[in-house]
């Protein structure tokens, strides 16, 4: 029997599907990829830069494929890529994501591609993309960007504990200025963090005693990305020094595979928390872990868009969702590490494994016998009357969703078991028995 553990780990296994979009009138429009589907769907944002390849979509589109698993949420992987240029092709913007719709509508009109917002497209443009489709978006959308914060929050918070270094004062280098960095800026110097340096495609500032992110958020407002060339007193920088300045935590938030073989040596910090799809290369990976640097696979630090989707959907909020990040996933990061240093791997070593035994599981390829027990009986056998308490809770809350207090925060406890509970149990225990390539 094929090793689909091996395949999966070692990148050796293609995307499902590889699509060229093309218009009418317009021509090529640029690419879908489907790489691994759950019962034949994937979900996966449509990422809109002049610079945007297929082989970057490729393999973005396998870091949602562990995302989506990671969390143990039944969805495949994928994402798409407009690599057209309106002004070259005499229209407006919003035109060419309609017209890039209704190439796309097929797929995702039999519910096998979910597509959503990535870097470059916004939430108007996701509407013209769904109106080409011909199902327009109705209701409030979900903006995932302060969840994703707060996973990349937490990482940097679980990691830097690990290993043995404190909130306060840790010295962090930023890469991009977006809604994730600009509140994951403000939660870290809240912490007590300053942020040294922080780069956008304007380049990048670094200041020793730390930048005033009050002043940057200002900055912003006013210039965008050209806030760079406006903070006062600042020592301007390349946009690719940012990876390698003496900082303790780098967080990349923009290109793929910005680290890689060439720049790997150079980099000076102990942490690496993305933001960013995919920033980080297999061997720059290798390499750096070699050195007792810690990288956080990008699907687990940012996962906090994904998670936040899937708690509204069960009707949680912001708030519960805070307390699920800061409680069930960091407990999950402190597993991923620790398995990693035991098992002297990398943590994305250990996360992709994880990753993947959950996908399988999800898409039924493989079947984890249920342990079949009822509340009242784990109780009358364990006393474990929190647990008995939390799927009371789920189900009172089922009932009537508005309930609040304990009863909702050990609902709330029940949900992250459903999605997280798995993912826990196997990075505390899961072996890692594939070789590194």
């Amino acid at each position: 029997m094929k090793d689909h553990l091996t395949d999966i780990a070692s990148q050796s296994i293609q995307p499902c599907i590889v699509a060229r979009v093309f218009d009418e009138t317009f021509g090529e429009l640029g690419f879908v990829v489907i790489d691994r589907p759950v019962r034949g769907a994937a979900s996966g944002g449509v990422r809109f830069t002049p610079t945007v390849t297929l082989d970057e979509i490729i393999n973005v589109a396998r870091s949602m494929t562990y995302k989506w698993a990671f969390l143990n949420v039944p969805m495949g992987g994928a994402k798409a890529g407009i690599s057209a240029n309106p002004a070259q092709l005499g229209c407006d913007r919003l035109t060419l994501m309609e017209a890039f719709g209704r190439s796309i509508a097929p797929l995702v009109q039999q519910g096998v591609y979910y597509p959503g917002i990535d870097m470059g497209t916004t939430m108007d443009d996701l509407q013209a993309i769904m109106r080409g489709v011909g199902r327009p978006l109705v209701g409030e959308q979900i903006d995932g960007s302060l969840s994703t914060s707060l996973t990349v929050f937490e990482t940097i918070r679980q990691s830097a504990r690990f290993v043995g270094l404190d909130l306060k004062n840790l010295r962090v280098a930023v890469e991009g200025y977006g809604k994730v960095a600009s509140g994951l800026t403000r939660l870290l110097v809240e912490a007590g963090a300053k942020i040294l340096a922080l780069s956008t495609i304007e380049g990048g500032i670094c200041v020793e005693a730390g930048l005033d992110v009050s002043l940057l958020a200002s900055l912003k407002q006013q210039h965008g990305d050209a806030l760079v060339r406006h903070y006062p007193n600042a020592q301007r920088i390349e946009g690719a020094a940012l990876y390698t300045q003496a900082v303790d935590v780098l967080v990349p938030g923009a290109e793929t595979h910005v680290i890689n073989a060439n720049n790997a040596g150079q980099i000076q910090a102990r942490l690496i928390a993305p933001i960013a799809n995919a920033p980080v290369t297999l061997e720059a990976e290798q390499m750096l872990t070699a050195r007792g640097v810690v990288v956080i696979p990008d699907f687990v630090s940012n996962c906090g868009g994904v998670l936040a989707s899937d708690i509204q959907g069960a009707g949680f909020d912001i708030d519960d969702g805070q307390r699920m990040i800061e409680t069930v996933f960091a407990e999950v990061v402190r597993c991923m590490l620790e398995n990693a240093h035991r098992q002297n791997r990398s943590v994305g070593e250990v996360a992709r494994t994880v990753a993947w035994q959950n996908y399988l599981e999800l898409d039924e390829r493989i079947v984890t016998p249920p342990v079949r027990k009822s509340g009242l009986s784990v109780l009358l056998k364990n006393g474990d009357w929190r647990s008995f308490w939390r799927r009371v809770a789920w189900r009172l809350y089922q009932r009537a969703p508005r309930l609040k207090g304990a009863t909702r925060r050990s609902a709330v406890e029940r949900f992250a078991e459903f999605r997280l509970g798995a993912t826990l149990a196997r990075a505390a225990s899961l072996q890692v028995t594939y070789p590194t390539r």
